[in-house]
């Protein structure tokens, strides 16, 4: 299981509420599927960089909505507040966690690594 107690302003899935994992493909071990599981959204500042993680309706809506942006292989799941989107993508079976700007394409997504390294740098504020 993962420790997200770095993660700030968690809010838990509320009681009786049956939730499904988003990406059911990557399994139950995957970061965000174990995320969602306990919480519904998260908001604030991690060290220097800020981050909110959305809700699953949220990011739904931003799939539908940006269908065309980017590719479909990039899966956006927050944003700073302040113009970058964070995603994934999976390639080779290894999940890449991304930054992209709201306005640009696919040679504007900066590749952060790891879920550990994804964390270290948005906490540095170094992931645009």
């Amino acid at each position: 299981m993962n420790d997200f107690e770095n993660i700030p302003n968690k809010s838990l899935v509320q009681l009786n509420t049956a939730s499904s994992d988003l990406w059911p493909e990557l399994g139950e071990a995957f970061v965000l599927n174990q995320f969602y599981r306990s919480y519904s959204r998260a908001e604030g500042w991690l060290g220097n960089g800020y981050i909110a993680i959305w809700t699953q309706d949220e990011v739904q809506n931003f799939q539908e909505a940006n269908l065309g942006a980017y590719p479909d292989k990039y899966h956006f799941f927050a944003s700073d507040g302040g113009g970058t989107q964070f995603g994934f993508f999976i390639k080779n079976d290894t999940v890449s966690f991304v930054s992209a700007p709201d306005i640009g394409d696919e040679e504007d997504v900066r590749v952060l690594g790891n879920w550990e390294q994804f964390l270290k740098l948005v906490t540095a504020g170094d992931y645009i």
